[in-house]
């Protein structure tokens, strides 16, 4: 296309983009936009394709010279703009008319983003906080793992049904004398019962061979229609007993959860966990510089940046809420939570306009070996063949995103590398609260995309463990996961907590 613009300095971040079009670029546009008319219109007494221009001219005039119009802006502004730092929404602001005789001049409004010199970025002071790894800690550990190498088995020594077993049963109900179950035989889950739930309550505290008739109420969760809500007559027997086991460690349980031996395992738990904790450490004290850098850096933020943002926050939210299954068109906020998301929102866009300028400054860039050893990466966390992550990556043309976030990951280590870091013990929980709520958060977002998250090296976890030790590590801080969601969603709910 056909057209000149000059750039015209507002603010430190508002443009104006001046563009003329070509008269001739103009003219041979409505040409095409009649002669498609012609084609396609339909008026009595002319045969189809012979209306006469000027006919149409003067009925759909105004209609064609919009249609052009808005086609050559769009067209203008898209190629102009593939080289410009254009951040949010343009807008048109000045307008002229289109002839077809003289050339087409317009204005389009659009914040840039800014290219910031970072000061002070060198040498910053940092505390650390790294936490001790304590044998309670190595302790939780490894019961999480063993959780998954527990099975069911019978109880033969001469304990009462307790929470949790299951319990083979001979089961009654009646109702005004009428027999409504007779079950010789059915197991009833003493947490968690589907088909008599109520019933589980009369078993709790029973021998094998023991027997108890009462009144119960059938919750109205019931697999069965017509139980729900009813108040019978129950009568149960216990027949057998079974109990989940968790196995102890010894070299053969070890070896099935992958570790040579008993010994191995605790070591192998030991450094994950050191590793985890260190970690935790290292990506509080980068969160720590960002809150520095953004304080001691004054520069204008582009409105389309902060919206940006505060759109990925909700998006990611909602992600979130369908993963636990829930109706993501069901999250609603409150004005205060809305100003808690805005808050993080334009934090995460100074940061993120932080980290470009010390990226700039310092020439650190992603390159096409790195975009191959994320891939990797992410290949081996997915248990996916590289091949079809490439292929995924491609599909959904996210090399650029991808970049741009090995590029953050590039800079926040480049950060810390070049830091003042004090190694210190992490502040008592009841310290950690009295914090701003906005400022933990809106730092803990700053640097969710480039920096693992933050969490208590006791509540460990790593990627490589299988999905049902996931599951239940994220029950054990309380997160709301499924069995019916993939390991990946289960990481994902992790990594946000």
């Amino acid at each position: 296309m056909q057209y000149e613009m000059n750039i015209e300095e507002v603010s430190s971040i508002a443009r104006k983009l001046h563009f003329t079009v070509a008269a001739s670029e103009v003219e041979s546009e409505l040409d095409k936009a009649y002669n498609d008319m012609m084609r396609r219109v339909r008026l009595p007494g002319f045969r189809p394709g012979k209306v006469p221009r000027s006919m149409l001219e003067v009925r759909f005039g105004s209609q064609v010279k919009g249609e052009v119009c808005g086609r050559l802006i769009e067209g203008a502004y898209r190629e102009a703009a593939g080289d410009l730092p254009v951040i949010g929404q343009p807008a048109v602001v000045e307008q002229g008319e289109v002839t077809g005789k003289a050339d087409l001049t317009f204005s389009i409004a659009v914040e840039f983003r800014p290219e910031i010199t970072v000061k002070g970025h060198k040498g910053v002071a940092v505390d650390m906080p790294v936490g001790k790894v304590t044998k309670a800690d190595i302790d939780r550990a490894i019961q999480q793992r063993l959780s998954s190498q527990t099975r069911i088995e019978e109880v033969t020594d001469d304990r009462a049904v307790a929470p949790g077993d299951m319990v083979m049963t001979a089961l009654t109900l009646t109702q005004s004398g009428t027999e409504l179950v007779n079950e010789p035989g059915t197991m009833i889950q003493t947490i968690g019962e589907r088909f008599y739930p109520g019933v589980e309550l009369l078993l709790v505290g029973l021998k094998k061979g023991e027997s108890k008739k009462e009144e119960v109420t059938i919750g109205e969760n019931a697999e069965s229609a017509s139980l729900k809500g009813q108040t019978v007559l129950a009568e149960v027997t216990v027949v057998t007993i079974q109990a989940h086991v968790v196995p102890e460690l010894d070299d053969e349980v070890a070896k099935a959860l992958g570790h040579d031996n008993a010994k191995a395992m605790k070591k192998d738990l030991t450094g994950q966990l050191e590793d985890f904790a260190e970690q935790t450490g290292k990506n509080q004290a980068r969160v720590g510089i960002l809150e520095k850098l953004v304080e001691s850096n004054e520069f204008e933020v582009p409105q389309g940046m902060v919206d940006e943002q505060m759109n990925a926050l909700v998006d990611e939210l909602r992600q979130r809420q369908a993963y636990m299954g829930r109706d993501p068109s069901e999250l609603k906020f409150s004005d205060s939570e809305v100003a808690d998301l805005r808050t993080r929102a334009e934090f995460a866009a100074r940061a993120s306009c932080i980290l470009d300028g010390v990226s700039r400054q310092e020439k650190i860039e992603a390159t096409d070996a790195d975009l191959d050893a994320k891939i990797q990466e992410i290949a081996d966390q997915q248990g996916q063949p590289v091949e079809a992550i490439k292929g995924y990556i491609e599909q959904q043309g996210a090399a650029v995103t991808l970049k741009a976030r090995i590029l953050e990951e590039k800079t926040l280590d480049w950060l810390i590398g070049n830091a003042k870091v004090t190694r210190v013990d992490p502040p008592a929980e009841d310290a950690e609260e009295k914090k701003p709520a906005k400022k933990k958060a809106a730092a803990k977002k700053a640097t969710k995309k480039a920096a693992a998250p933050a969490a208590d090296a006791s509540a460990s976890w790593n990627k490589s463990m299988k999905k049902d030790e996931l599951i239940a590590v994220a029950k054990d801080l309380g997160l709301d996961v499924t069995t019916k969601m993939t390991k990946a969603q289960i990481v994902e709910v992790l990594e946000s907590a």
